[in-house]
Parts: C-alpha cells; structure tokens; sequence
C-alpha cells in the first residue's frame, strides 16, 4: 500500500471511529427525549441515528479490511467495497423512512394530547455542534488528499447536508415551542408532524439518489461512446508512433474508467519508445477522466521480407 492511502486510509479510520464514539450516546439521548417529547422529528432522527451506526461499523470494519490486505498493489483496488456501504446504507434508510412515514400517518389519524418540544431542542443542539465538528473535520480531510477515497467524499456530503437539516428542524421546531408556550398545543403537534413529515420525505429522496449512484457502481457498464471517442482522439495524437491498433478491452466500474488496449510496433521499437508513448497516452486520458486505470499491451508487427 503506497504511504499516502495508507495515511489517507488511517485517518479516515480513526474520523469513522469518532463518528461512532459521538453519535452513539446523542442516538440514545434522542431516543430517550423523542419518547419523553413525543415528537415524532426526534423520533425520526433518532431512527436515522440507528441506521447511521449499522452504516460506521461496516464502514469501519470495510477500511480495517482494506488497511489488512495489499489492495492498492492490484489494479481493481477496493472501490465496490466502499460503494456497497453506502448502498446498504440507503437500503436501510428507505425502510425505515417508510414506517415512519406509516407512523405519520397513524398520528395525523390520532394525534397526540400535548407534545413536548421544549426537550426537543437539547438534542438538537448537541446534533448541530458534532455534525458542524464533523464537517470541518473532513473537509480539511478532503484538501488533504486530492484524489480521496469515495467513502470520504460520502462522509463530506453526508455530513453538510446532516447539518442543514438540523439546522432547519431546530428552526421549525422553535416556532413549534413558541406555538406550544401560547396555549396553541394542537398547532404545535401539527407543527412537529410536518416538520418530521418532511424530514423523512427528504431523507427518503436523497437515499434513493444515493441507491442508484451505487448501484450503478456495484455493476459493471460498458464505456460510453463519448469516452472512446477520446480514446481514439488520444491516439491520433501519436498515430507516427505505432503500427496499428489491435483489440481495446473497456468497461467503466463506478467512477473509475478501465481501459486495456493493444497496439502494434515495429521489431526496431525499443521497450523505452514504447513506455514513453504509454506515458503520453495515460497522460492525456486522464485529463478527461479522473479515475484510470490504463494498460498498454505492445504486439509486434513484423517487417514483410
């Protein structure tokens, strides 16, 4: 494993383990108060939590997996493996949104006598100031290294958008609290019900965003005709320099582009020509497409005698 994804890799670890250390103790606090309160958004979130801790500990055992073995020495690497947590994860998360929002339902039917949103508000507080932490914390991870690993870019995604959403429900769940400190208890039940209404709604979209993506990662695609086409124009570049083209072996997996193409050469051609135009041609390439994985496969065109 070259030095750098080891680094990358090792803090990316220990930012997983951190994320589980913090949200396990607020998912039980939002467990506790969404029982105490009532409020169906605390319920939700507290749900959410769950599915996130199923999600950081097979993230964490998937990078001890990756840290243990010397992945980074093949050309495949570990990519399906980061992808299929996520896509677990949004399978997860879309079934739990689906009985929440039976749950919803059933208290639009029969709403709750009071509802207490003042302690709503403790936990949403303590949510704010982790997802904030989080977020600068890997979003200084991200600058770090360029070409990062995708489950990191998820955790950047995942955790800015973690907190706007807290940031809204405790803005809404305040004018609830306000409702409810003016005698207004129904409007302040009503209040809670669309607020958590909405976030489950959101969180159910954006799973199944998230479910596609991936599963369109797990599975490999042929390479889109743009692709090849600058393939071939990467070629023309350096058409003085072969003898012809053989067969091209391409397939997109995920985000990454593989491309194994063979081209004949001379018997004169020197191993030193032939890695010099390999290295021209990766070179080009990956100006259009940011993850390659590029091999050369030299054949020799014999001279007529």
């Amino acid at each position: 494993m070259p030095p750098n994804d080891a680094q990358e890799y090792a803090d990316l670890k220990k930012y997983i383990f951190w994320l589980l250390v913090t949200l396990a103790p607020l998912t039980a606090i939002n467990i506790v108060i969404g029982i105490l309160s009532d409020s169906l958004t605390i319920f939700t979130i507290a749900v959410e939590g769950v599915a996130s801790l199923i999600l950081h500990s097979f993230n964490m055992a998937a990078v001890t997996v990756i840290q243990r073995r010397n992945s980074f020495s093949f050309p495949y690497g570990t990519g399906k493996l980061e992808n299929f947590s996520s896509f677990l994860y949004s399978v997860i998360v879309i079934l739990i949104t689906l009985v929440i929002i039976n749950s919803a339902l059933n208290r639009y039917l029969h709403p709750p006598a009071t509802i207490n949103l003042g302690l709503a508000q403790i936990t949403l507080v303590l949510a704010i100031i982790r997802a904030w932490v989080m977020v600068a914390w890997v979003s200084r991870l991200c600058r770090r290294y360029s070409d990062h690993s995708p489950m990191m870019h998820s955790y950047y995604v995942d955790l800015k958008l973690t907190l706007i959403l807290n940031l809204s429900v405790f803005t809404g769940l305040l004018s609830g609290l306000w409702l409810f400190s003016e005698g207004h208890v129904q409007a302040a039940v009503a209040v809670d019900l669309i607020i958590g209404l909405s976030v489950v709604l959101y969180m159910f979209y954006c799973s199944i965003g998230v479910l596609v993506k991936n599963f369109r990662s797990l599975i490999d695609l042929p390479l889109p005709e743009a692709d090849q086409h600058k393939i071939l124009k990467a070629l023309v570049e350096d058409f003085d320099n072969y003898e012809g083209i053989g067969n091209f072996y391409t397939q997109l997996s995920g985000s990454t582009r593989f491309v194994q193409m063979e081209l004949h050469f001379k018997e004169t051609t020197t191993v030193e020509e032939i890695e010099s135009l390999r290295m021209r041609l990766e070179e080009r390439l990956k100006k259009h497409f940011s993850k390659l994985v590029f091999h050369l496969i030299p054949l020799v065109q014999e001279e007529n005698t």
